[in-house]
This record gives C-alpha cells, sequence and structure tokens, in this order.
C-alpha cells in the first residue's frame, strides 16, 4: 500500500511540474506579446509626433517660400516702374532730330520713354538654397563668436559633411521648399467676359479664338455624361450668361462695334434644368476657376485642356501678356493685333503661326530690357502681317495687351522628413508685399 501511494504521490509532483511549465510558457508569451504591442505602440506614437513636427515644419517651409516670393515681386513691381529713354529718341538727337529708322511703326510714341519689361521672377528661383550663400557669409563674418561658433569650426574641418547637413536645412528648420511664380495675366480671364464695349470685345474674340482652335476640335463633336454636347460659341455665351448679371440668354455681337453681347430672349436658367439637382446661374463673377466646372458645358475633358490658359484673379481692366511662354497664348496675342478689317488669311496656317511665334522668341531674347508691345507689334509687322492701327499708333496705352503684369500665382511646396505641404497663393501687387486673393493649403 506504501508503495502505491509513493508512487501515485511521485506522479502527482510530476504532474505539478508540468502544469508550472505551461504557465510559465503562457505567462512568457503574454509577457512578449504586451511588451511587443508596447513597443509597437512606442514607435507608432513616435512616428505620429515626429510626422506631426515634420508636418508643422513643412507648412512653415512653404510659408516662407510665399514670403520670398512676395519679396521678389515687390522688387518685379519696383523694376517695371523704372523709366528708361527710348533708344529711338536717342539715336534721333545724335543725327541732329531725324527720326530713327524703325520708329516708324510705333508712332509718335516711339520717342517717348519707356519702362523695363523684363521678367525678374522668371529669372530668379525661389528656394530655400536662395539665401543659403548670404546666411553662410554673415556667418563667416561672425568670426566664430556666438552659438554658431562650434557649427563653424565643424564647417571648416569637414565642408563636405557640412555642404550635405546645409542641403537640407532652411534658417532654423530641417528640410526645404521650392517654389513656382507664373503670371496669371498670360492666362484668359473669363471675368473679363461681362467687360464692356471694347475690353468685352476683345475678350469674346480671344475666348473664340483659345475655344475654336482646330487641335481641340474633339472636345465639342461627342456628348458629355450629361448628354450635353456644345460649341465652342455656345460654351462662351453659357460662360457670358454665369457671370452677368440678367437672367437672359446672351447673343453675340461678332460686328466688332458697340456691346460685344446683346440679350437674347430665351431663360439663361434652362439650361440647368437638365441637372439633378437643379440649379441656376450665379449671375456673379467666378471666384475661383473650381467654379467653372459649373458652367453649362464645362467637363472634365475641357478643363484638362484649357484649365492651365484660364484665370479669374486678375484686374477687369489688365491685358493679355505678351511674354508668355505658351505658344497658344502667344497666338491669341498676335490674333488680338492683327487688323480685323485686313485679316490675313495666313494666320489661319499653323506653319506660318509657328514660324512667326519663333520670330517672336528670338526677338525676346535680343531685348536688352524684356520685350514692349511695341516690340511685339513690330516683329509681327515685319512677318507681313497687317496690324490695328489702333496699336500701331499707340501700342502703350491700348486696351489689346500689355507687357507688363500686376497679378501673380505662387505655388510653395515645404518639405520636411516625409511630409510635404503645398501651398498656393495668388497675388495682386500693389502697396507693400501685395493683396492676397486667393489661398489654399494642401
Amino acid at each position: 500500500m506504501r508503495r502505491k501511494r509513493s508512487k501515485r504521490a511521485s506522479l502527482a509532483r510530476v504532474s505539478e511540474r508540468g502544469v508550472a511549465l505551461i504557465m510559465v510558457v503562457v505567462a512568457i508569451a503574454v509577457l512578449t506579446v504586451v511588451a511587443t504591442e508596447f513597443a509597437y505602440n512606442s514607435r507608432v506614437d513616435l512616428q505620429m509626433a515626429a510626422n506631426q513636427r515634420d508636418e508643422v515644419r513643412a507648412y512653415f517651409l512653404a510659408r516662407s517660400g510665399v514670403g520670398l516670393s512676395r519679396l521678389l515681386l515687390k522688387f518685379q513691381r519696383q523694376l517695371d516702374q523704372i523709366q528708361i529713354p527710348n533708344p529711338a529718341s536717342l539715336l534721333a538727337g545724335l543725327v541732329g532730330g531725324a527720326q530713327a529708322p524703325g520708329a516708324q511703326g510705333a508712332g509718335a510714341n516711339a520717342f517717348q520713354p519707356a519702362s523695363m519689361s523684363l521678367q525678374l521672377w522668371r529669372m530668379a528661383k525661389v528656394d530655400c538654397y536662395m539665401l543659403q550663400g548670404m546666411v553662410n557669409e554673415v556667418e563667416e563674418q561672425k568670426g566664430g563668436i556666438g552659438p554658431r561658433s562650434k557649427d563653424l569650426d565643424f564647417d571648416r574641418d569637414n565642408p563636405e559633411e557640412a555642404a550635405k547637413q546645409r542641403q537640407r536645412k532652411f534658417g532654423g528648420f530641417e528640410g526645404c521648399f521650392q517654389t513656382r511664380i507664373s503670371d496669371e495675366e498670360e492666362r484668359l480671364n473669363l471675368n473679363k467676359l461681362d467687360a464692356l464695349a471694347l475690353a468685352g470685345q476683345v475678350q469674346l474674340m480671344q475666348s473664340l479664338a483659345l475655344f475654336g482652335d482646330k487641335r481641340y476640335e474633339f472636345l465639342f463633336e461627342k456628348e458629355d455624361s450629361n448628354r450635353v454636347k456644345m460649341a465652342p460659341t455656345d460654351l462662351v455665351l453659357a460662360m457670358r450668361d454665369w457671370v452677368d448679371e440678367d437672367e437672359v440668354q446672351s447673343a453675340m455681337n461678332l460686328s466688332g462695334q458697340g456691346e460685344p453681347f446683346v440679350k437674347g430672349f430665351a431663360d439663361e436658367n434652362g439650361l440647368y434644368d437638365r441637372y439633378d439637382p437643379r440649379y441656376r446661374a450665379k449671375n456673379a463673377r467666378f471666384d475661383s476657376l473650381d467654379e467653372v466646372f459649373m458652367v453649362h458645358g464645362v467637363n472634365d475633358q475641357f478643363m484638362a485642356a484649357f484649365r492651365d490658359r484660364l484665370t479669374i484673379y486678375p484686374d477687369m481692366n489688365s491685358r493679355l501678356n505678351v511674354n508668355s511662354d505658351d505658344p497658344m497664348i502667344l497666338a491669341l496675342a498676335v490674333y488680338s493685333v492683327a487688323d480685323p478689317m485686313r485679316p490675313d488669311p495666313r494666320l489661319s496656317d499653323p506653319i506660318f503661326m509657328d514660324g512667326l511665334i519663333q520670330k517672336i522668341r528670338t526677338a525676346r531674347m535680343f531685348a536688352v530690357f524684356g520685350m514692349t508691345v511695341a516690340d511685339f507689334v513690330n516683329v509681327i509687322a515685319q512677318a507681313g502681317v497687317a496690324v490695328n492701327s489702333t496699336i500701331l499708333n499707340n501700342p502703350q496705352n491700348q486696351r489689346y495687351v500689355g507687357d507688363k503684369s500686376s497679378t501673380y500665382r505662387i505655388q510653395a511646396i515645404g518639405e520636411a522628413g516625409s511630409v510635404s505641404k503645398t501651398i498656393t497663393a495668388v497675388v495682386r501687387l500693389n502697396e507693400g508685399l501685395g493683396t492676397l486673393v486667393y489661398w489654399r493649403e494642401e
């Protein structure tokens, strides 16, 4: 009996040792899971904190890009106001008052002082490296005095490594920013479809020329998803009805005299009854380019083709800038200055137009103070195209085209770590750093 009891006791002890081992293994497994989860949560929290820190850095780096761009545009405005003697008048004085060769194309205004048309914003690149050389020079002039002395010693001992560290720094932030400045007056201002008399006639002609370009005929050949098929003329009328103040559908006056649009007889809101939900025309000017999508007949394909050539931000008195790099905008400028009473059939020839645009670009390269309207008109006249006499006699004080702008778009991208922030701002130059008319953060 004692042997049986001892045997049972030993078996019980062995069984207890097996349970203890299982409990230890389970406990270790639970602790491992808890520790792993804790470490994972710690890494996630740390990364989230780093991302939030980098997001703040990227945001203020982007704002730094906007600020530097506005400062550059202020210098641009000051440059535009500088008056320079006209070379034609200087040459006329040297030859004893005779009119200088080539001055006939600009009329009497050829001898008046002109202003510079240099595009400083296009020449300078605004990014985080723009002021780095200036900052480094100031730090070196300090001679190592102050909290930056250790960094300066490190720069002298390890110039290559220091250059790598400075590559992604701006001020007190680790990161960088890049900006892109574009001229809003090198685009077609849709709000000017509501302009009166001459300005409206010019805008109507430019709109029909842009939307009626043969390269984009395919946009108007088929119905869109709303079963709407529009012609370029119908689309221009729909945009005009969106921004005008009445509720009557407009009609075009293509005679070139008087108001560009006249009142029709139909209800302009009837076009929007087919949409679900139905809505009405705004009868006020556009506030953003996204609003153009609401105009009857405008779809994704249309905006993909023309969005970069449209704007709504410049002043109603603004003129299409002849210093654009866009060939379609240059073509619009050529159509604008051509004499409508003596149309040149060669302007509808793409080969001739491409050659004329190339001549304009070549003349711009050799313009010491930038291409003015007079220079632009002379290139077209020398190509044998009849120029509107109003522009020919007074190139600086007409309503068709211009050589300076006052409204610019700034797109600044700030980058810190793996985070990037984009700020898009539209600035209208006046006093100080200009007036912000649009601001968007992404």
